[in-house]
């Protein structure tokens, strides 16, 4: 467990860089610059092209993963694995583009009476499609070369980064907003030229066919038919994701679509932990799950399930008692503050989530892994029922609340499946001792007096509550050494900084 903990420490580093450009972007730059309908237009073309990627990219992070170890042989050029890595998404990008074309008259029936500004650009999903499929096969193949922190930033930091400065200058008026959106796309194609850059120095970019001898008939149709049903689940997991926002536009409109995405964001925070520990972990599930090591699963999924939830409830505790300072101090923060419940709705569904720790991981590259296809597209048609129902009723509310019951659902649903499967449950006794100490650091926080909101006053009091109450978090959980990684951390850098 000590090595996914510091190699999650390296890719978190940029996790939490991209988190503070994106902090930036999405609550100051964005919100000040960007009416609520811009925003909405920007997010839901970046949101829906991940949707549509997850169809596009045909599977292949989900085959390199699984099946890399196979080809695994830097003298022999990994037999080959790249060029074929690259080709599915090939054929998939344009396989969506075509139905994407045809399905256009459709789009625009639908958001043409709430959003019709989106309809202007909608047909710029295509390349920025093209360019996420890229970069999560990408991706995947350096996390098989156990490289994840130069993508990690690439995607994380230096692509939140330029739609951050293009946005400011945007908002200096030297480009129109169609220029923006132009340029906005075009880093992305970058972000791919500059992942083949980074595997090319690393010595890893071997251009070769395929070698017959392991990409067998056989094999080939293996991988093509667990690429297909991961294709599936990755297709659900994004319509839970976006699929609440996507329906608000062509419901409600963009202005609450715009509320809503903003809330998303500030409740997204909070799995910036999983999405790292997660990445690192892969590999070593793998090789546990082939060699039937329950045990070794069974440790990596408990401590991975208590880091994140000490990680992960922390963000949540410190979003939730200054959520009214936040508001407050956005620009546009009257129009924003109103998604205050949707907040803490998908807050709440999403501490739980990460609290339950990897068992989608565990499902998806065991033998069992058709169930997790079925499990995230029941979630997703429960989620579009939902949303269905909930949306007409109370607006950006309803969305969040459909969202929320939508991820509980399919976080009890899978950790009930590994449970029964492999004898692996995420909870400890330390579980529950994080969270009453999160529980009980919230209460009292409630007896601070109320007072008289300014600029200066809201950010004196968010700054200095949130530090106070995560050095006392992060004292209580070293002092009853709830998690042995993080104290081991701790000794290390106490040691460096007496050392030096």
């Amino acid at each position: 467990m000590g090595i996914i903990v510091r190699q999650s420490l390296k890719a978190g580093l940029g996790s939490y860089i991209g988190v503070g450009v994106g902090i930036i972007n999405q609550m100051y730059v964005s919100t000040k610059f960007l009416s609520v309908e811009q925003l909405a237009v920007s997010r839901l073309l970046f949101e829906n092209s991940l949707l549509f990627a997850a169809f596009a990219h045909l599977g292949t992070p989900f085959i390199a993963d699984k099946f890399f170890s196979l080809f695994r042989d830097d003298k022999e050029g990994h037999h080959g694995i790249l060029p074929f890595l690259l080709f599915l998404p090939l054929i998939g990008g344009l396989l969506f583009s075509g139905l994407y074309l045809a399905s256009s008259g459709l789009i625009r029936a639908y958001y043409m009476e709430r959003s019709p500004m989106l309809t202007n650009y909608h047909f710029l999903v295509i390349p920025l499609t093209i360019f996420w499929l890229y970069i999560a096969v990408l991706e995947s193949y350096c996390r098989n070369n156990s490289r994840i922190a130069i993508p990690n930033f690439i995607r994380e930091v230096y692509l939140r980064f330029a739609n951050m400065i293009l946005i400011l200058i945007f908002g200096l008026g030297w480009l129109s907003f169609d220029l923006m959106l132009y340029l906005v796309i075009i880093s992305y194609g970058f972000g791919v030229v500059f992942l083949i850059f980074y595997i090319k120095k690393l010595g890893k970019w071997y251009w070769r066919f395929p070698d017959r001898s392991i990409l067998t008939n056989g094999l080939f149709k293996q991988m093509l038919a667990y690429g297909s049903f991961t294709l599936l689940g990755g297709i659900g997991v994004n319509l839970m994701l976006f699929i609440d926002r996507s329906m608000l536009a062509g419901e409600r409109g963009l202005i609450q679509t715009g509320i809503f995405i903003i809330a998303a964001y500030i409740a997204g925070v909070i799995e910036i932990p999983r999405k790292a520990i997660a990445q690192i972990s892969i590999p070593l599930l793998t090789t546990s799950l082939l060699n039937k090591d329950y045990d070794h699963i069974r440790m990596i999924n408990r401590k991975s399930a208590l880091n994140q939830l000490i990680a992960g409830g922390l963000f949540f505790a410190l979003i939730w008692i200054s959520i009214d300072e936040i508001f407050y101090l956005i620009p546009k923060g009257e129009t924003y503050s109103e998604g205050k419940m949707v907040v803490l709705f998908l807050a709440l569904a999403k501490v739980f989530d990460i609290a339950t720790g990897l068992n989608l991981e565990i499902i998806l590259y065991s033998k069992y892994y058709r169930y997790a296809t079925m499990f995230i597209i029941t979630s997703a048609v429960i989620g579009f029922c939902l949303n269905l129902w909930l949306i007409p009723l109370y607006g950006f509310t309803g969305a969040a609340i459909a969202t929320a019951m939508t991820t509980l659902i399919y976080s009890v649903s899978r950790m009930t499946f590994v449970w029964r499967k492999f004898q692996v449950q995420p909870f400890s006794l330390k579980t529950l001792q994080v969270f009453l100490i999160l529980v009980g650091m919230y209460a009292l926080t409630l007896l601070m007096p109320d007072y008289q909101m300014t600029t200066f006053s809201a950010m004196a009091t968010l700054a200095i509550r949130s530090a106070i109450f995560a050095l006392v978090f992060a004292f209580l959980v070293l002092k009853y050494e709830l998690s042995p990684e993080l104290n081991e951390l701790a000794t290390g850098l106490r040691k460096k900084v007496f050392r030096s």
